[in-house]
């Protein structure tokens, strides 16, 4: 059957012809149609979003090819001056890397394209285009299923050669807004323990892809309630999962903490997709060190996710109190740095009111106020003049202590602070004798 792909219109000047690029376009492509053989066939995610239309800022198109794709991946790489990976040489995959478009070029697995669609996830990741004749192959009735939008598998046994699909379900039905069918989700109930078996790596992207998505908190709920997040979450707290639903429409909610919750921890991971994953992990931070290790997750996002663990207590209860204590804030707030706008947007999900949580997010915002950051009025270079003392930890101490003076408005100037530092520093020398 031929296909009338969608031809994506651009603003004249003001768009390239990259940022046109449609799956269905060869023309808008970053190579010529003409550099693939007869049999060349484009699969997977490029065709589904296609022919949801989908608007993208980088595409990846998969492509299967009946010839072998390692030597005509290089010759395209040189063609092109373009990136090459070779993904997998014995299966003969091949990434190609260009502007705002990834190329992956595999084998053909099996004797036709019919045959290759047969072993894929699910039905509307099984559809395929030939690049030349523009003809579309849907044995699974993929087409059907984006109408109906419907995630539904291809066949049981291809779920468990890849137990990674079985998260994936939930990830492409939370980016879609599909729903996945039953004889599917009880398939995948059955085979949740095998996704232990999958690499920790994939697993971790897998599911910084279904975090990220929104609204994400129905399809995480189901996979919990399923099986799927168990075997690498053992400890999960229905407390907190009952409340991840209250990020999806979090920044929508407080946008003045966008800016802090859109701060990438490490690249393609913001805060806000952290604060989602705490709600995986157990109350304390010890047992859930366990499976972040053994997910592998990066140390960035290990140690945010431990001062959001052990100072979360501790905010919950200087905000039950009306005038908590100078030096308890001080010490909140020098602890938890950067993370505590993760904080504050913690004790908004957790009821706390904006008139309560807002003053302490002004004191964070405002550079000079000494409470929220740690202002001594001197540095260490004075103070090592003025005291004839050498570097070490007691500097350290001294201007901490003498910081927290500042906050407490207990020395406003340089010179009380440096009379404050040598009464000080006669009593540090006393205790480290």
């Amino acid at each position: 059957m031929r296909f009338p792909f969608y031809r994506s219109h651009c603003a004249e000047l003001t768009l390239s012809i990259m940022s046109c690029l449609h799956p269905f376009d060869p023309k808008t492509w970053p190579f010529n149609i003409t550099d693939l053989p007869p049999g060349a066939y484009l699969v997977g995610g490029a065709v589904r979003d296609g022919l949801l239309n989908r608007q993208k800022n980088h595409w990846d198109l998969d492509m299967i090819l009946p010839t072998d794709v390692i030597p005509l991946a290089r010759g395209l790489a040189q063609k092109y001056q373009t990136g090459l990976v070779i993904l997998d040489a014995e299966r003969r995959i091949a990434r190609l890397v260009f502007p705002r478009l990834t190329l992956d070029l595999c084998q053909m697995q099996g004797e036709d394209i019919t045959a290759d669609l047969s072993q894929r996830d699910f039905t509307i990741n099984a559809i395929a285009w030939d690049c030349h004749s523009h003809e579309l192959y849907d044995p699974h009735h993929g087409r059907q299923d984006l109408e109906t939008q419907t995630i539904r598998m291809v066949l049981f046994e291809n779920l468990r050669a890849d137990p990674l699909r079985l998260l994936r379900a939930y990830r492409l039905a939370a980016q879609l807004g599909f729903t996945i069918e039953l004889p599917t989700r009880q398939a995948i109930q059955y085979l949740a323990a095998l996704i232990i078996h999958i690499a920790p790596e994939r697993v971790q992207n897998e599911l910084a892809l279904l975090l990220d998505s929104h609204p994400c908190s129905p399809y995480l709920i189901q996979g919990w309630q399923d099986g799927v997040l168990t075997p690498w979450f053992p400890e999960i707290q229905p407390h907190w999962m009952h409340l991840c639903h209250r990020w999806d429409h979090f920044l929508a909610t407080y946008p003045q903490l966008t800016p802090y919750l859109q701060r990438q921890i490490r690249p393609g991971r913001s805060v806000l997709n952290t604060l989602k994953l705490r709600c995986l992990l157990p109350e304390n931070y010890q047992p859930a060190q366990h499976p972040l290790t053994r997910l592998r997750y990066s140390r960035s996002e290990m140690q945010y996710m431990e001062k959001l663990i052990l100072l979360w207590p501790i905010l919950q209860s200087l905000l039950s109190v009306s005038e908590p204590p100078i030096p308890a804030q001080f010490d909140l707030f020098q602890q938890a740095g950067s993370v505590f706008p993760g904080l504050v947007a913690m004790a908004l999900v957790h009821d706390y009111p904006w008139s309560v949580v807002a003053p302490w997010l002004a004191r964070y915002e405002n550079p000079d106020d000494p409470v929220a950051h740690a202002l001594p009025l001197v540095t260490g270079h004075d103070l090592m003049a003025h005291l004839g003392m050498t570097p070490g930890p007691q500097v350290g101490e001294l201007l901490h202590r003498l910081a927290l003076a500042h906050a407490q408005g207990e020395v406003k100037t340089p010179t009380a602070a440096l009379e404050r530092a040598a009464a000080l520093c006669t009593e540090m020398n006393g205790r480290w004798d």
